[in-house]
């Protein structure tokens, strides 16, 4: 046996001795029984055979003289070329063996990867399907309490005082008010009582709901100690206010420290133009000649006595001019984040916004205002209850009333832009 890589060489004589003058050769092979054809070798005694496949082979010899008589019965000699060994049956079967088990390893991977992953899937849709069903469920809490808080703010505005009754005893005023959420903790009041208006401004702590729910307790407040108990000074009326509070929440131990409420609070009597004021915090703004009067409230809370001790509330008296112009406000505005570098808008600014428009209808003074807060918040949310309410208290003769249109609203907007 041999290789079907390697080859055989073989040599023959001729053993016949009748033929033994001028010997020659020729041979053929059989292959698997199949004969091929002769080939002459002439004197040539052996044979090199190579590339053979692999196979059961017959060498066939036979000599001839030079008269042509060649040997009765030709030699023959069987061999075997092997085939290598990865070509061989077994190899081939052990390949088949190994490569069924393979695709077996590889399809039973797939399908428990398959599996795994219809698993998952499964897994995320009742996820998915629990996620959604959790959405629509805070959707429709979300609507619910959206409506809800939309009627409570109809109620809350309803209990406000408007801004056409505000102008029915102010004719020169406006009143801004932009709620951080969508029921507000600032609130505004106003009341006429024989020849004195009441006028008050108060940022309730905290916003939405809360300070919404501490507006109207104020509110009732008001109207009770000045309807109903005749007092007609800020300051004791705001001492009665604080009465009023500990009695509402005395015996109430979850109170925080600042529950209550900043306000700037004044009484204007018609016939002298007197104005008396009292303020928790809040100042009040008068601009006379070109310049701020600033009235500070007392650092007093006004609210509930949470053991800290409440101080008495001081009553300041001015006398009003015919040009004078009355500004009580909330922090929200001038704690408005925004500008190209988003800081507080701050005091000082709005001092001087005021200071550049004083003078021009209060309508316009109102849009410069609002144009001037919305241009600094851009895109930065708001940050707080937004309230800034404006009076002349003296009004002046019909005559004095020539108001400028569009060419003077642009030209105060121009003043307003400041560093």
């Amino acid at each position: 046996m041999i290789s079907d890589r390697q080859s055989l060489q073989l040599f023959f004589v001729l053993m016949d001795q009748s033929l033994a003058e001028y010997p020659s050769y020729k041979y053929r092979l059989l292959k698997n029984r199949i004969a091929g054809d002769w080939y002459h070798l002439g004197t040539q005694d052996n044979i090199v055979l190579a590339g053979l496949g692999h196979g059961h082979y017959t060498l066939e010899v036979n000599g001839i003289t030079s008269l042509g008589y060649q040997s009765l019965q030709p030699m023959k000699m069987n061999f075997e070329v092997n085939a290598p060994f990865h070509r061989r049956d077994a190899f081939i079967l052990i390949w088949i063996v190994i490569g069924i088990t393979m695709v077996s390893f590889f399809f039973e991977f797939r399908t428990r990867t398959l599996r795994k992953s219809n698993r998952t899937l499964r897994e995320k849709e009742i996820t998915a399907k629990e996620v959604l069903k959790q959405k629509n469920l805070l959707s429709r809490r979300n609507r619910n309490i959206e409506d809800s808080l939309k009627y409570a703010q109809r109620i809350q505005y309803a209990m406000f005082t408007s801004e056409s009754e505000l102008q029915k005893l102010f004719p020169e005023s406006f009143i801004i008010q932009k709620p951080k959420d969508i029921v507000s903790g600032d609130f505004y009041w106003t009341r006429k009582i024989g020849q004195r208006i009441f006028l008050a401004a108060a940022d309730c702590t905290g916003h939405g709901v809360p300070g919404a729910f501490m507006s109207l307790i104020g509110l009732e407040f008001f109207r009770q100690i000045i309807e109903n108990q005749g007092l007609h000074k800020p300051a004791q009326i705001l001492n009665e206010i604080n009465r009023n509070f500990d009695h509402v929440f005395g015996n109430m131990d979850d109170i925080n420290l600042r529950d209550g409420m900043d306000l700037s609070f004044c009484v204007i009597d018609t016939q002298t133009n007197k104005l008396e004021f009292s303020g928790a915090f809040n100042p009040l703004y008068i601009i006379r000649d070109g310049e701020i009067i600033e009235i500070k409230g007392d650092k007093t809370i006004l609210g509930p006595n949470l053991g800290f001790g409440q101080r008495t509330f001081t009553n300041h008296e001015i006398q009003l001019r015919e040009e004078d112009s009355l500004y009580m406000f909330s922090d929200g505005y001038a704690d408005q984040f925004g500008g190209p570098e988003g800081k507080k808008f701050k005091y000082r600014r709005f001092r001087h916004l005021l200071l550049s428009i004083y003078n021009q209808p209060m309508e316009l003074q109102k849009q410069v205002l609002e144009s001037s807060i919305n241009d600094w918040k851009g895109s930065h949310e708001q940050v707080d209850d937004i309230l800034v309410l404006g009076v002349k208290p003296i009004q002046k003769m019909a005559s004095g009333f020539i108001q400028q249109r569009s060419n003077t609203l642009n030209q105060v907007i121009h003043l307003e832009r400041f560093a």
